[in-house]
């Protein structure tokens, strides 16, 4: 896979889960909910907010970082905005 999916967690621990390429990051609720108040604003508002709720280590922040900038921010940031709006609730 290339960019970000986020996608319903299986077994309801976490809310959702981030994909990143082969990475799956757990999102907790409040996770999910600011990323879909900052998927409705521009890419480059979106992709901060993207950085501090995922980019939970060094490491998951460097992966963040490598994959976005080999995207499209704007189809990326709408693909997310699909995403979230497909989860519960959203």
């Amino acid at each position: 896979m290339t960019g970000f999916a986020i996608r319903p967690a299986p077994q309801g621990i976490y809310p959702a889960v981030c994909h990143i390429g082969d990475i799956y990051v757990p999102l907790t609720a409040d996770g999910v909910e600011r990323l879909r108040a900052a998927a409705q604003a521009s890419p480059a508002a979106f992709y901060p907010v993207l950085l501090e709720v995922v980019g939970v280590s060094a490491y998951l922040k460097e992966r963040v970082a490598q994959r976005w900038a080999g995207i499209d921010p704007v189809e990326q940031t709408r693909r997310l905005q699909q995403d979230l709006n497909g989860l519960p609730g959203g």
